[in-house]
């Protein structure tokens, strides 16, 4: 063992700075900075957000208390085809109750008050600059059914995997997340199938992932706290670790969903 009571101070010194830098090293893995983190999960953000929505504006289908391949139907928008990959499948559950809770052996348009049911689906998805393998559940509570309703109410809890997030940009640098977590809907009130406009007129989704870049044998890990909230027209507002941007909703299948957040009058 090295006496460093016998080593100049000079080395000593840096001795020190090589075990600081060294440290720092093994704590923060590949460099990459927190704006591009935070659009790296605003688009994932984005794209389920999207993939809600293909949902929401759809009829209902379901069987009491049965097990269906979604692959076409739910998720996404009609035709099964979701982003640049291949068609999203899963299976669904479903039951139904009328105004007084009481179980019902199948949907009825004007009886019906409450659907609660349990959805996973998993599938590539891609989009301009971005590709993913995704995997996600879903426990939805739907109430407001009953008469002739023009909107329901959405509540509801999940959890999501998405590996291979590949994230590229223009300067061709390019970036791979594992990623996994869990989201909240509060209170999504979304106007009937058939509606025009067809947005959710208020609510939040709320989310919170962790993901893991890697770049050769090194990994670095972050979080970040996603809240996304609805107002009635055509965009979305996202905040992603206190960064504000826009979820275009018309977003047409594969295009980048993302733009900068409105000024409003007065701010």
């Amino acid at each position: 063992m090295t006496d460093q009571g016998k080593l100049p101070a000079k080395v000593i010194g840096f001795m020190a700075i090589a075990a600081i830098a060294t440290a720092c090293a093994d704590i923060s893995g590949p460099d990459f900075k927190d704006d591009e983190f935070v659009l790296d999960i605003a688009i994932m953000a984005a794209d389920a957000a999207l993939e809600d929505l293909g949902t929401w504006t759809l009829a209902f289908a379901f069987q009491a208390a049965s097990t269906a391949d979604v692959a076409g139907s739910i998720p996404g928008r009609p035709g099964g085809k979701h982003g640049a990959g291949h068609p999203l499948s899963g299976t669904r559950s479903a039951k139904f109750f009328d105004v007084d809770g009481q179980e019902q052996a199948e949907y009825d348009s004007l009886a019906t008050e409450r659907i609660e049911y349990e959805s996973d689906v998993s599938g590539e998805v891609g989009r301009e600059g971005w590709a993913a393998q995704i995997s996600r559940t879903r426990s939805m509570t739907v109430t407001g059914l009953s008469g002739e309703e023009t909107h329901r109410t959405r509540n509801g809890n999940g959890t999501e995997e998405i590996t291979k997030s590949r994230h590229s940009r223009e300067d061709e640098t390019t970036r791979t997340y594992h990623m996994t977590g869990e989201f909240t809907y509060n209170d999504v009130v979304v106007p009937i199938p058939g509606s025009e406009p067809r947005y959710p007129i208020s609510g939040t989704v709320t989310r919170k992932v962790t993901a893991t870049h890697s770049a050769g044998d090194k990994t670095r890990t972050k979080s970040a706290d996603i809240t996304i909230t609805f107002d009635g027209d055509e965009t979305a507002t996202i905040v992603v670790n206190g960064v504000e941007k826009e979820i275009d909703l018309t977003t047409k299948r594969g295009k980048y969903p993302l733009r900068p957040k409105k000024k409003t009058r007065g701010r």
